[in-house]
């Protein structure tokens, strides 16, 4: 799950002063209850009117597409990723930031 990916190795994001966030359609509740089930040590937010989503062209009619977006400081998306390994994305996404550093 790539949620748990990023939780596996979420030390090594804080230690490199990066934001993890995770965002979806589901309620508030719902995302507290899936926060807690699998211990995730960052915030997820909802995004239930699908707004957000739509915005940034991640919706679909069911659920959100598995998207990872690289934000700067500034607020600039700088880089999209739309398909990815969800068992080496965290690791993939972390190396190519601190590289950037």
């Amino acid at each position: 799950m790539q949620a748990c990916g990023f939780r596996d190795i979420y030390d090594k994001y804080k230690k490199s002063n990066i934001i993890v966030f995770g965002v979806s359609y589901d309620s508030p509740r719902s995302l507290r209850k899936f926060k807690k089930k699998w211990n995730l040590p960052f915030n997820l937010l909802s995004d239930s009117k699908k707004e957000v989503a739509v915005k940034y062209g991640a919706n679909s009619p069911l659920w959100t597409k598995r998207i990872t977006f690289i934000i700067s400081e500034s607020g600039k998306i700088e880089k999209i990723y739309r398909k990815m390994n969800v068992n080496t994305h965290a690791e993939k996404i972390l190396s190519e930031i601190t590289q950037k550093k």
